[in-house]
């Protein structure tokens, strides 16, 4: 283990470049890995773990997401190519896409154009879902359109392979969350394409039951809001 260790250049990285995004899990390294340029997501440690709790916690997500990627590519869904895995170092290495777009912006700059990518990010759910994959966090920033208009889906750091019904709805939950928190403007259209998508995939009664499961999720949520409420107007 202390060789694999020693043996990766990666562990230089957060010494030689500035991350391009920093996350609550995981911060992205810009690098060129022989001669291709690419992302370097690394899964740093947390201080307010165990160091041994830690390490294994860190290496398993990074097996996870590596595995849940190559089983979407494996469905049929794009993702960015795989070219390194370290879980000694919790250090996933990708491509990075040439002049990538986030779905988030396309729908904000270009809402005609993205109608279209958001019903192939339908038809991508519905390729992971009937694969037994739940991305676990499926938003409009994680879909990336590059430069020759191919959509990639991205970060399946939350993934679940052989998801249950929950699971399933839980990705069309954080979509459409994603769509009111940042595309106000644009709901209803982007969440019927990407409907029109996942039925075309999947078929009406597989739409159907997802979007049933997300009037469950979001009752159950609308539920506990009441009570919280209720709970703090008995105490005032």
């Amino acid at each position: 283990m202390e060789a694999g260790r020693r043996g990766n250049p990666l562990a230089l990285i957060p010494r030689l470049s500035r991350p391009v995004y920093r996350g609550a899990e995981a911060s992205l390294y810009p690098l060129d890995w022989f001669g291709v340029p690419a992302l370097a997501k690394v899964r740093e440690p947390k201080p307010y773990r165990h160091p041994s709790l830690d390490a294994r916690l860190r290496a398993a997500r990074t097996i996870n997401e590596a595995r849940a990627m190559a089983a979407a590519l494996h469905a049929g869904v794009p993702v960015p190519m795989l070219l390194h895995v370290d879980p000694y170092t919790a250090t996933l290495v990708m491509e990075r896409l040439r002049g990538a777009r986030t779905l988030a912006e396309l729908v904000e700059e270009e809402p005609g154009a993205a109608r279209s990518y958001v019903e192939q990010l339908g038809r991508y759910a519905a390729r992971l879902h009937q694969s037994s994959i739940a991305h676990g966090d499926l938003t409009t920033s994680n879909a990336l359109v590059d430069e020759r208009g191919r959509l990639y889906l991205i970060d399946f750091g939350l993934a679940t392979l052989k998801p249950g019904p929950r699971d399933r709805a839980v990705d069309l939950h954080l979509f459409l969350r994603s769509l009111e928190s940042t595309h106000p403007e644009h709901v209803e259209e982007m969440y019927e394409a990407f409907l029109r998508g996942y039925s075309a995939e999947a078929g009406e009664e597989a739409a159907r039951r997802l979007v049933e499961g997300v009037r469950e999720i979001r009752l159950m949520g609308r539920y506990r809001e009441e009570r919280r409420t209720a709970w703090g107007g008995g105490e005032a």
